[in-house]
């Protein structure tokens, strides 16, 4: 069959969006209707169900114990700590219940949501790892999304590495230091989109950079400052001379380095071995339409966060690797299916609906199962009975949808609703790719969590600590240091929302510091996190055209090339097209 481009109204943010025709194939090949939500809004949906790195101490609902959990404890969702909720002594499908074609399912679906027992889902064979969302690893404090770490704290998505601390989407580094998109590197701090470098600093898009200061666009180069050339002892006298161990000296360098980040050329996308794409942050793939941070994938549509292989053939799916026809799905792992509509799951197969399931096949409307097959509402059936049930149950869902507050329809093949997401969105991953202020997200339907007020005896304010880490002794670990955002009043939006007011520096962390020559951070974790993501893009597209003016690059005035960048127009960054790009800094 033929299709055409339709275009359509979104029902959420009332802005128009097209439906391709390749849209409409996809959605032939898995039997779902076509979306009524823009690719945005769908996306803004599936990151608000998922809080990556706010914890909060409540009671293990089985034992009683105190517990750190990703669940807000005025939420009446029942937590069970991670053994409790690994071992044999509770069976979910207990829960299970009868389906009611008398009412939409949705209303059925939230009831077994907030009945059902959560836990932490990817917490898995960690030794010494205190307050970690991970697996695989040892001796970590406060990693979240990551795996295979030794001896780091404070990251959000590492990799494969050890002794880094405040980084972001990390893989293969090793005393790595608050850096954003950085692979394979050694010693590299504060530096962003950077692959196999050692001993770099405020340096953003090189590769193969050894010994490095504030450049931008290396290539393969070495005892460069401010992408100037200089012979080993000259830059080593320079970089002794910036005092980068002492605070002072650490943001007299920041500032000169950004300064030439904006007056070099940027490639106006972020992508290695990519063909036939548009997005953001991919690489080692094909046919990636309007994705970011996707790699070793084909044919993938409208997805965020989707890296690990194999990646084929699925459309709006977020933070999730091994997926095939996949579609509004959201934080799964390791083998995905056809699926849709599913959610923090793993191992899953024709699976519909569901939440929290492992190793589950032929599911629809599931909490927390494990190691089951033909299920329904967390009731056994049998694979006649299920066979029977499901296309009557699928039909029911479109011909008698849920609609919420803001009258806004769920039929089949749409994700959750809004008002079943179990965290605030200013807590959410959403918050970070797409933020809202408190009135937008409560004007769209989005449950906001209130700032909790925090008491903390503060024994020691930011802008009293040590200007070098040669100045500070054992004594800073019995210190509350005050967040200087707290201190000053002055955040930045997002921390606002999330500053922790207060802080204290771990044995483990002051250890860093000092090998690493490194003065200590005047930031709480959360506004450390949220100082680092200003150092991506948002994964919004902006249509441009490419600002070259160099005449021995085949053009005779501007480059006229266009294309669909996250730069936005409004932005400092001097954007080259491929070709320009490559001429430049290659």
């Amino acid at each position: 069959m033929e299709y055409k481009s339709e275009k359509r109204t979104c029902q959420n943010c009332k802005k128009d969006f097209t439906i391709e025709p390749d849209d409409f194939s996809f959605y032939e090949k898995i039997k779902v209707p076509p979306p009524t939500f823009c690719w945005k809004c769908r996306a803004v949906r599936r990151m608000a169900f998922r809080n990556m790195r706010h914890f909060y101490m409540r009671n293990c609902d089985a034992t009683g114990d105190k517990i750190f959990t990703l669940i807000p404890e005025d939420n009446k969702m029942p937590v069970y700590s991670m053994n409790y909720w690994n071992s044999d002594k509770w069976d979910p499908l207990d829960y299970g219940r009868d389906y009611d074609f008398s009412r939409p399912f949705f209303d059925q679906i939230r009831e077994l949501y907030n009945t059902v027992p959560w836990s932490i889902m990817w917490n898995m064979e960690m030794v010494n790892c205190s307050y970690c969302v991970s697996a695989y690893s040892r001796n970590c404090y406060l990693c979240f999304d990551s795996g295979y770490n030794e001896d780091s704290a404070y990251n959000v998505t590492l990799l494969y590495s050890k002794q880094c601390f405040d980084n972001i989407n990390i893989k293969d580094g090793e005393l790595c230091y608050y850096s954003i998109n950085t692979n394979q590197s050694y010693k590299t701090y504060f530096s962003r989109d950077c692959t196999s470098c050692v001993e770099v600093w405020f340096c953003q898009d090189c590769v193969g950079c050894i010994n490095c200061f504030g450049c931008s666009g290396l290539r393969n180069k070495s005892h460069y400052i401010f992408n100037k050339p200089y012979d080993k002892e000259t830059y080593s006298r320079k970089l002794a001379e910036m005092k980068l161990d002492s605070w002072s000296g650490l943001q007299e360098a920041k500032e000169k380095s950004e300064n030439l980040w904006k007056k070099t050329p940027v490639k106006f996308q972020h992508s290695i071995k990519v063909d036939h794409s548009s997005g953001d942050y991919i690489y080692n793939g094909t046919e990636l339409f309007n994705c970011f941070f996707v790699g070793n994938a084909k044919n993938m549509r409208n997805c965020q966060s989707v890296i690990y292989p194999p990646n084929n053939d699925s459309m709006d799916v977020t933070s999730s690797e091994g997926t095939e026809l996949a579609y509004e799905t959201s934080s799964c792992g390791n083998g995905v299916h056809k699926t849709v509509g599913v959610v923090e799951s793993a191992n899953i197969s024709d699976g519909y609906y569901s939440i929290n399931c492992r190793s589950v096949t032929n599911i629809i409307g599931c909490v927390s199962l494990k190691s089951k097959n033909y299920c329904i509402l967390n009731k056994q059936y049998s694979k006649e009975e299920y066979l029977k049930l499901l296309p009557k149950i699928i039909k029911h869902m479109s011909d008698m949808p849920y609609v919420d507050k803001k009258g806004r329809v769920y039929g089949y093949g749409e994700f959750f609703p809004v008002d079943m997401a179990a965290h605030g969105y200013g807590q959410s991953q959403a918050f970070e790719y797409f933020p809202l202020s408190e009135s937008e997200a409560k004007e769209q339907g989005y449950r906001w969590r209130e700032t909790e007020e925090r008491k903390y005896n503060l024994t020691k304010k930011a802008s009293e600590l040590p200007d070098s880490i040669d100045e500070v002794t054992d004594e800073i670990l019995e210190e509350v240091i005050q967040c200087e955002h707290h201190e000053t009043g002055n955040h930045s939006f997002g921390c606002d929302v999330n500053c922790a007011t207060a802080f204290r520096i771990t044995r483990q962390e002051l250890d860093f510091y000092r090998l690493s020559k490194l003065p200590l951070p005047r930031l709480c974790f959360n506004c450390r996190h949220v100082d680092r993501v200003k150092w991506r893009n948002l994964p919004v597209l902006h249509h441009r055209q490419c600002m070259c003016k160099e005449k021995n690059h085949e053009h005779k005035s501007r480059c006229e090339v266009e294309f669909e960048t996250t730069y936005p127009p409004e932005g400092s960054e001097i954007i080259y097209c491929e070709k320009c790009y490559q001429q430049e800094v290659y």
